[in-house]
Order: structure tokens, then C-alpha cells, then sequence
């Protein structure tokens, strides 16, 4: 196979989660039969979707959230958010101006410590925020111990 066109199609973690499952859904229905590669590979991009965030926002959230952000206005007289910007808060959810640092080129000159905040509110708003595993985890052991106190 032969890339044609690099980077003609950004592809979110939700839209390849919903393409995964249509191709398997079309499989089992027998429309046709795919190698086994193909098989493993799928339930392998599968896995590592259901192990993060992805599994919880839907193609519609993603969406929605691109209308809002394509709209977002820079400081005067530089570059709005990028198409790879925009797929990077979609997929990696920030929750902190760090984050945004992380994602957005030149964050600070081109849009400046308050609209990277309306920008971070913009993304919870839209998209639920990925959990934290060691919050989660200790969240969890912690709830068992105190049942297992109140049990006694």
C-alpha cells in the first residue's frame, strides 16, 4: 500500500473507535472477511482506545467541539488554532495551561493566558476529562478499606 497524500485525513480517537467497530460489525455480518492481521491489529487499537479516555466521547461530542474551536479568535494578528491543534485537545482532553502548552505552537503569544483558559473551559465543556489513574486507582482501594472498617 502506498500513502498518497500525507495528512489528507485527521482522524480523531472517537471517529477511528466508531471506524473499528463499523468494520467489525460488517465482518460479522459477512459482508466480507478480513485477514487476521487486520483482526488482531483492530482489537489491539481497540484495547489501547478502551484504556484511555476515548471509549467516553462520542464522533458528536468531537464534532461539536470543532465547530466551537474553529471559531475561536486568536490575539490580533495571529494564527488561529491549527487542524492538528484542534484533533491534540480532542484526543488528549487538557485539563491544565500546561497541557495547552503542550498542544498548541506558541501558545502564549497567539492567544495569550485568558483565551487558553476560555479555551481549557471550552474543552471541559465539550468533552468529558480523562481520568487520572493514580487518583482513580488510590480513589478505589481507599473506598474498599473504609467498607471493609465499616463492616467490622
Amino acid at each position: 500500500m502506498e500513502v498518497v497524500d500525507q495528512g489528507t485525513c485527521l482522524v480523531s480517537n472517537a471517529e477511528a473507535m466508531e471506524l473499528i467497530a463499523d468494520i467489525k460489525r460488517e465482518a460479522k455480518e459477512g459482508r466480507y472477511m478480513r485477514p487476521k492481521e487486520a483482526h488482531v491489529m483492530s482489537c489491539k487499537v481497540k484495547d489501547y482506545f478502551d484504556s484511555t479516555n476515548a471509549k467516553n466521547v462520542t464522533v458528536d461530542d468531537v464534532e461539536a467541539l470543532y465547530k466551537v474551536l474553529e471559531h475561536f479568535t486568536p490575539l490580533v494578528g495571529q494564527e488561529g488554532l491549527r487542524k492538528t491543534e484542534m484533533l491534540n485537545m480532542a484526543n488528549l482532553r487538557p485539563t491544565t495551561l500546561v497541557e495547552m502548552f503542550a498542544i498548541i505552537d506558541h501558545a502564549e503569544v497567539r492567544f495569550g493566558d485568558d483565551k487558553l483558559e476560555e479555551l481549557l473551559d471550552i474543552c471541559q465543556t465539550n468533552l468529558t476529562a480523562p481520568p487520572e489513574p493514580e487518583a482513580a486507582e488510590e480513589g478505589g482501594e481507599e473506598e474498599e478499606g473504609e467498607e471493609g472498617e465499616e463492616d467490622e
